[in-house]
């Protein structure tokens, strides 16, 4: 779908002594892709519990065989098994154990705010040629401080998925706009009226829209963005729990705890303690 031209960013500012003439055929979407961890792993046991996580995982399995299901559906599992990779985004809740051994790489990443708005799920997607050549080259020392192949890997996949999982998604510009401008200020302390300001809009504006397409107002959309960082940075770094609480925004590491706590349920230290 053509993407609405009042969001184009001119390359060219006003006043600028370049001059480019031409029309634009073609504008493609930016996306933002962060690859958090890949690894190969060998799993004697892997019983996950409800595990639900704010970022996306790619399953590459190897060797053995494995079941994974979401939520409470356990009568429906998803078979994993060599020659499948499988897809999940971020925010579905899952559940898996493996009857036998069972080995595959992982990639753990995020695709910003928009890209990370999917519906969730569990989607196989074919190990193509080009996949599977992938994963041979991660094995090679020279690319273990690169993150090129796994950029690759994920990819590769993402393309496979059918495109209404973003598209059924879709929400207001405008309310795009205010969680952007929220996703990337997150160590600030923000207002209502800074959202709305940003967005162009109202608080009483800003408040109906976000009601009206999100279910939820803006403070709390931020408060999951914070949330959905600092568990991205406890799982996924070695930094400490103060230094998370800061880099999310929140004023202490007390605060913070009894946020997780209260909407994640979980504490800081059991969270990073849950990696797999």
């Amino acid at each position: 779908m053509p993407a609405d031209d009042s969001q184009f960013i001119s390359l060219v500012p006003k006043g600028s002594p370049h001059r480019v003439s031409g029309e634009r055929t073609i504008m493609l979407p930016s996306i933002t892709l962060e690859i958090l961890t890949t690894r190969l792993i060998e799993l004697e046991s892997w019983v996950l519990e409800g595990l639900n996580d704010p970022f996306w995982r790619l399953y590459i399995p190897v060797s053995g065989s494995a079941k994974v299901w979401v939520g409470d559906d356990i009568g429906s599992p998803t078979q994993l098994v060599p020659g499948v990779a499988y897809v999940i985004p971020p925010h579905t809740t899952i559940n898996s154990e493996n009857p036998e051994s069972f080995s595959k790489w992982y990639v753990h990443f995020t695709l910003g705010p928009a890209g990370d708005r999917v519906r969730p799920g569990i989607f196989p997607v074919e190990s193509t040629p080009q996949m599977l050549a992938t994963l041979e080259s991660l094995t090679k020392p020279e690319n273990f401080n690169f993150p090129w192949s796994s950029a690759a890997l994920v990819a590769e996949a993402l393309q496979q998925l059918p495109t209404e999982i973003w598209t059924d998604r879709r929400l207001d510009a405008r309310v795009e706009r205010a969680m952007d401008f929220m996703h990337t200020n997150l160590n600030r302390k923000l207002s209502t009226e800074d959202v709305a300001r940003a967005a162009g809009l109202s608080v009483r504006n800003l408040n109906h829209l976000f009601n009206q397409h999100v279910a939820m107002p803006p403070m709390r959309v931020l408060l999951d963005y914070r949330l959905d960082k600092s568990c991205r940075l406890l799982r996924h770094t070695d930094d400490s729990i103060d230094q998370v609480a800061e880099d999310c925004g929140f004023p202490n590491r007390y605060y913070f705890s009894r946020m997780l706590k209260q909407h994640r349920g979980t504490s800081p230290a059991a969270y990073r303690r849950g990696q797999f």
